[in-house]
């Protein structure tokens, strides 16, 4: 993988914010760095410009945070021990995973401080690297700060075994990838002559009734329905990424008008879907999709596709979510 001079800028600057302030930047804050003395530097087309980059695949503002991938870390010799140590971690995962005999084995900060002897700041690193990896976390959960989480280990972390480097992870991860980008490709083409089908209703998204966006009273979330019906199609990644702001402003929402100790700044999905499930809705249709969200489109969908392209949602998956936001609309703003 090659890089030009604004790509490689990109990349340095957002791990140099990482390293010392152990969380990533927002586009914006790339951009004032870099601006000063570059000035046609427009940070989300260099993002968007770099092969693989999540950031094509989503729409992005400045405020978002930055999109990168451990490839592009894997270029600055400074990453060099960050990412020995996160080839510990996943080895040290890999291992309870075939150890333990659990129905979810997790692994939390506290153990991989006494068993790895990871330092705090290395704790902190390792759990935001680990979020940057496909086929290693199932779930997780974590501190503000990053310095106590806890990860679910996937099932497919069997497929790492015996890592050697992290050029090793990559080789393993890419050869995973093309094997299921083939089987996906065969599968629907199956389907496709397999059935008499309509090609083109492959890629008809449902649609937030307009009656139900004008009953939005709240101004915000009005916004993310309306640009959720706008946003093309086929860009299932913006669709699957603009359901979840909506579900979670709603919740949010909910959450102010019934009453709820919660502030904006540490709101967190699943509080949020724990508290709509067990208090703030009734309708049968309503908590079945918040439950099916929190156990299943959340875990494996909405939270990891940002980082792997290869696990891009089927568009047929979006549309009911679609449908079943829009009862939670209903029951929030209708009733």
């Amino acid at each position: 993988m090659e890089f030009n001079k604004y790509q490689l800028l990109y990349i340095q600057t957002v791990y140099d914010y990482f390293r010392e302030n152990l969380q990533w930047p927002t586009f914006r804050q790339v951009q004032r760095k870099i601006l000063p003395t570059h000035r046609d530097f427009r940070v989300i087309e260099v993002a968007k410009s770099i092969d693989d980059n999540p950031a094509a695949h989503f729409f992005q503002n400045l405020d978002s945070p930055v999109a990168i991938t451990l490839k592009e870390i894997h270029q600055l010799p400074e990453a060099e021990q960050e990412l020995a140590e996160l080839v510990k971690l996943i080895h040290y995962s890999v291992e309870k995973y075939i150890t333990e005999d659990k129905d979810e084995v997790r692994v939390t900060s506290e153990e991989i401080s006494q068993n790895l002897h990871f330092d705090g700041v290395t704790i902190r690193k390792m759990f935001q690297l680990l979020g940057l990896t496909t086929g290693i976390i199932g779930s997780s959960s974590n501190s503000l700060d990053y310095k106590t989480w806890s990860i679910g280990v996937s099932d497919s972390v069997i497929d790492y075994q015996d890592l050697k480097s992290i050029d090793d992870y990559f080789k393993r991860r890419d050869e995973i990838t093309k094997s299921y980008q083939a089987s996906r490709s065969s599968q629907n083409a199956d389907s496709i002559i397999s059935q008499d089908y309509d090609i083109s209703a492959f890629i008809i998204k449902k649609q937030i009734a307009p009656e139900v966006i004008n009953a939005i009273s709240d101004p915000k979330i009005k916004q993310i329905c309306a640009e959720l019906n706008n946003t093309p199609d086929e860009n299932v990644l913006s669709l699957a990424q603009g359901l979840g702001e909506a579900l979670k402003w709603t919740l949010w929402y909910r959450a102010q008008q019934v009453g709820t100790s919660m502030a904006v700044s540490t709101m967190k999905m699943s509080r949020l879907l724990d508290d709509a499930i067990n208090s703030y809705y009734s309708g049968n249709a309503t908590v079945k999709f918040l439950k099916d969200f929190k156990y299943g489109f959340l875990k494996t969908g909405y939270d990891m596709v940002r980082h792997d392209p290869t696990y891009i949602p089927n568009s047929g998956a979006v549309g009911p979510a679609i449908d079943a936001l829009e009862h939670i609309l209903k029951e929030t703003f209708l009733v």
